[in-house]
């Protein structure tokens, strides 16, 4: 769904497509479900055959883009060989997919907040899986002085410090963003929160 330019052909994807389109346009308070089935053309009986709610299609659309941006992230972590870039392929990755998809960004980022327990819940399970994936990056290379459970917080603190960059720089800032600069401060970030908590 990250990627797709054009509607799909499924019913489901359809609806997710719509929604997207809508949520990261009109905003998702905006947006009816009636907007979403026009935009889609499928029907109501369609959409309510799926999801209870457009609140519930929120969360499905949620989940799945997560999953991509996920895929996207861990596939540039693996194509490095050094430790030290790893970390910084992953990052940059995910800036990039926050500056080329920024209606995506936003809408997971920002514009999803508050909507509902659910989706907090969704967005929560989404930032665990980001903290995990540094945690298993860098995991080889963690001094072991620190425990298991530091590492796992650090790793926590760098998902949530990344996304206020990237919302702060990369949305509000007039400037044009440095991606290059961002993201290689972000990664001596990263790297000097594991090595200083070792000494």
């Amino acid at each position: 769904m990250l990627f797709v330019t054009q509607m799909p052909t499924e019913a489901q994807d359809k609806m997710l497509y719509a929604a997207l389109h809508l949520f990261t346009t009109k905003g998702f308070k905006d947006t009816s479900v009636l907007e979403i089935v026009e935009l889609a053309r499928v029907s109501k009986t369609t959409f309510y055959q799926s999801y209870s709610s457009k609140e519930e299609l929120l969360v499905s659309l949620f989940k799945q883009l997560a999953e991509e941006i996920i895929e996207e992230v861990k596939n540039a972590v693996l194509q490095e060989q050094k430790i030290t870039e790893k970390a910084y392929a992953g990052i940059r990755r995910y800036m990039e997919l926050c500056v080329t998809r920024s209606t995506v960004a936003k809408l997971l980022l920002v514009e999803s907040v508050g909507v509902s327990q659910v989706v907090e819940k969704v967005r929560r399970e989404a930032h665990r899986r980001f903290a995990e994936l540094f945690y298993q990056t860098v995991q080889s290379e963690i001094p072991a002085l620190i425990s298991e459970e530091e590492a796992h917080i650090i790793s926590q603190a760098m998902v949530g410090a990344i996304n206020e960059v990237v919302v702060q720089n990369l949305f509000e800032s007039d400037e044009d963003a440095h991606l290059e600069r961002l993201a290689r401060l972000l990664n001596r970030i990263v790297v000097g929160a594991y090595v200083n908590l070792s000494q």
